[in-house]
């Protein structure tokens, strides 16, 4: 082999290991961009709303970004990623750069899995995300995870009987809503919250949306808004308060499904829960919200039987609801 010929093997030898060295840092600074972006997203509910119009900034090499973000990765490259190249890249993070992931307290990702029903004035809590309306002073909607390990809160200091949301950080909705609210005060949103207790227990999974609806109420045919004054500031009384349920059932053929109900505030006496039920496109439309599209109310309570929507998603509807309605039964809140 001649000089010259040895020289360019060499120079192929060294544009190839530069165009190497290229592409695996160019394909790591992508996975650790990524990275760093699903950290963000799992912290930051905006980011969150916006993450698609992210994604192609991150898309030198292939990937589902989707469902890596929910630990769902389908290709063979997305799979070798998580279990091959994401233990390699913590291992040297944290040689060479001394740098450890920062354990996050919050997981919005599961607080998020069936959507936010708006996304205005999002603020995420170790246990709930709320919307706040800075106007009314007063949250459009607050959503939790209940979990099998659900307790209730103790009465709050100005003697409001409790939400059945499990707040650790404040008591979000001890502000103008609550001190106007006459249903937390009532015996049916107690009822209301053994029930969801009892879904809680059963099932262990249950997410729940509560939230104020302002309707007009109408006196002599004429329609009007009522309002109270505190701290020298007119503010709106809602006229009823709604509680979007989605349950996810472990009975096998029987995926997650929708409970909406509407409570009155007032001082008047209902009979039982199943009075309180309301479709979902009614708080839609009265709220502006907008709730998970892939799952539609499919149980149907009336006042001694409880039926199943035969038009919604198949399951075994028997086993799901014999074991519960017979806990509901005992504690006298629908029958």
């Amino acid at each position: 082999m001649s000089f010259n010929e040895s020289r360019a093997q060499n120079c192929a030898l060294y544009a190839l290991a530069g165009l190497t060295g290229f592409v695996c840092g160019a394909y790591f600074q992508q996975e650790a961009s990524i990275r760093h972006l699903f950290g963000a997203i799992k912290r930051d509910p905006h980011i969150y709303n916006f993450r698609h119009k992210l994604y192609p900034m991150f898309s030198t090499f292939p990937t589902d970004h989707e469902n890596r973000l929910w630990k769902q990765p389908n290709s063979l490259s997305d799979k070798i990623r998580e279990c091959l190249v994401s233990p390699l890249f913590d291992m040297f993070s944290a040689l060479f750069m001394m740098k450890t992931e920062t354990p996050n307290t919050i997981d919005l990702l599961d607080l998020v899995k069936y959507g936010l029903p708006s996304s205005e004035n999002l603020y995420v809590h170790k246990d709930y995300i709320v919307s706040q309306n800075f106007a009314l002073n007063s949250p459009n909607w607050v959503c939790e995870h209940l979990r099998g390990n659900y307790k209730k809160l103790s009465s709050d200091d100005d003697g409001d009987e409790t939400l059945h949301l499990r707040f650790n950080d404040v008591y979000v909705l001890s502000c103008a809503s609550t001190r106007i609210c006459k249903a937390f005060k009532r015996k049916i949103w107690h009822d209301l919250e053994q029930y969801v207790s009892t879904l809680t227990e059963q099932y262990g999974s249950v997410y729940a949306y509560t939230g104020p609806v302002y309707t007009p109420s109408c006196r002599d045919h004429e329609w009007s808004m009522e309002y109270e004054v505190l701290d020298w500031r007119p503010y709106p009384v809602p006229s009823h308060y709604f509680k979007v349920l989605i349950i996810e059932s472990q009975v096998e053929g029987c995926g997650p499904y929708m409970e909406c109900y509407m409570i009155e505030n007032s001082n008047k006496l209902f009979g039982n829960l199943s009075s309180c039920l309301a479709q979902i496109e009614e708080i839609e439309r009265f709220t502006g919200l907008r709730f998970n599209k892939g799952l539609r109310p499919t149980v149907v309570y009336s006042d001694d039987t409880c039926t199943k929507d035969a038009e919604q998603s198949s399951g075994i509807f028997k086993e799901l609801s014999e074991p519960l309605m017979h806990a509901i039964s005992r504690r006298g809140i629908f029958f």
